[in-house]
């Protein structure tokens, strides 16, 4: 393995066991932490030196950036290119920072990074979803009302996050590399571009819920993007399984099967139109419109189209709403003021389908949803009547809402609380909303029959009847102590 025979070669094999035996030792826990030192240029830079640096720190880094469109020379797209070309003219011969942005045609580093070195250097090369948008505006335009995921604002939803209960005693390291955490800040939007929490730094997670997270740097390669692979770093697993369900869906079956054969390089309305998928991927449902007798339009506002989203709806229902009669007032409130989307959902399936049976489809999957929040509704009524009792110091609100009174103590929402662990009951309940209700109506609408009832339906009606076993419990002990519920870890 050290190539004895080859003294020059055996000593680089050996340096190179030697850092991967350092690293093994380093990340055992109570090992010192390796530090990487690496000096940085400072100040302005010429563009040209960008290149010729990273080929020798980052190679495929820059091979990548080399082989993709933005990095290739000529005209890719006119538009874009009218709007670069009007800075190409530095204003003095020493100007650098206007001048080098695009040199004969072929866009350059610094378009997006920047050519001050310092300043790459602090921000760790990170590029705001704001710098995409100076050529790409309408692609941005319909990414930030796409509401899924585009979340204002950042800062805001990151403190709701961390003040989630669900999240109470978690060590920081395993939030921060949650997905969780990943839906609660928008790919870097401005500085410090998405990072409140100067903890994360010593992460090196460089990009999050923003435009490279699909179109992943320095490629930015709209092929890649559309496979259905792109998505599931996000959308899988426990409380956002979509990408699980869509695999074992029928169309999943056909786009395993068949899409490696496909044209991914062609934009999805002309291949839709061409009939070249044989089945839709996320991107052809979820960013597409289609007209009944016109053209396929291609959009980035992905929750257009989305009626219930991640299906959280009776968890934070409120007032009249977590009856079960006001809830289905509500739904039914839902549904019809969500028709238009309902309508340009179909007649996206129209593409495959008849509308009938679209529509027929996608009303069945609006009863398997009411069914399972029904199951919700009734477990909120467990957990507020022994809120009311004072057998619980939280509601079933609190817990949804993430004020400070979830947390069990005063100050910001942001603070938390390690001390403060969810209740065995808590827990159940929020696995009943967040995770095995979410996953029996994504389940449905994305055609996994499994998913519907093995995995979502029939596990919300075995934690409901834990939760009534729990109830029972909790009102015999505190019957028997004469005071609230002691706060115990749930297993």
């Amino acid at each position: 393995m050290l190539n004895k025979g080859d003294p020059v070669n055996g000593r680089r094999a050996f340096g190179r066991v030697a850092l991967l035996a350092a690293a093994w030792i380093a990340g055992r826990p109570g090992a010192a932490q390796i530090s990487v030192e690496i000096k940085e240029p400072q100040g302005v830079q010429v563009a040209e030196q960008c290149v010729k640096c990273h080929l020798k720190v980052n190679p495929s880094l820059v091979a990548a950036f080399q082989a993709s469109t933005m990095g290739r020379r000529g005209v890719q797209n006119q538009l874009v290119y009218d709007e670069v070309n009007k800075l190409r003219a530095p204003k003095e011969k020493d100007e650098h920072r206007e001048g080098l942005l695009v040199r004969n045609g072929q866009i350059t580093c610094v378009l997006c990074h920047g050519d001050n070195h310092t300043t790459i250097t602090e921000t760790r090369g990170r590029v705001a979803n704001a710098v995409c948008a100076g050529c790409h505006e309408s692609v941005d335009k319909e990414y930030e009302k796409g509401g899924g995921h585009s979340l204002e604002p950042v800062e805001e939803y990151f403190k709701r996050s961390l003040a989630s209960p669900e999240f109470f005693g978690v060590p920081s390291r395993v939030l921060q590399l949650s997905r969780d955490f990943v839906f609660s800040q928008q790919g870097a939007t401005a500085p410090p571009y998405f990072d409140p929490d100067p903890e994360f730094e010593k992460t090196s997670l460089i990009h999050r819920n923003g435009c490279a997270t699909c179109h992943t740097r320095h490629r930015f390669d709209v092929a890649e993007a559309r496979r259905s692979e792109s998505c599931q770093t996000c959308h899988s697993r426990v409380g956002n399984p979509v990408f699980d369900a869509y695999l074992r869906s029928k169309h999943g079956s056909i786009y395993r099967a068949e899409g490696s054969t496909w044209n991914w390089k062609a934009r999805m309305p002309e291949a839709l139109s061409k009939g070249e998928y044989a089945t839709p991927s996320c991107a052809a449902c979820h960013m597409v419109e289609s007209e009944r007798y016109g053209d396929v339009k291609l959009t980035h506002n992905m929750t257009a189209k989305s009626i219930w989203s991640r299906g959280l709806q009776p968890l934070l229902a409120e007032r009249e709403q977590t009856t079960e009669a006001g809830y289905k007032a509500f739904f039914q409130q839902v549904r019809q003021q969500a028709e238009p989307k309902r309508k340009a959902m179909i007649l996206v399936c129209r593409n495959c389908h008849s509308e009938k049976f679209a529509a027929d489809y996608l009303n069945a999957c609006d009863e398997v949803k009411l069914s399972a929040d029904l199951l919700v509704i009734q477990a909120r009524s467990i957990l507020d009547g022994l809120a009311r009792d004072k057998v619980l110091l939280v509601s079933t609100s609190a817990l949804a809402a993430r004020p400070e009174a979830a947390a069990g103590a005063e100050g910001p929402a942001a603070t938390r609380q390690p001390e403060r662990r969810l209740t065995a009951i808590e827990r159940a309940y929020l696995d009943m909303a967040r995770h095995e209700n979410v996953r029996t109506a994504l389940g449905a609408f994305h055609q996994s029959p499994g998913d519907v009832y093995w995995e979502g339906f029939a596990r919300l009606e075995k934690t409901l009847d834990q939760i009534r076993a729990l109830e029972t419990q909790l009102r015999e002990n505190a019957k028997k102590q004469g005071s609230v519920a002691v706060l115990t870890r749930s297993p």
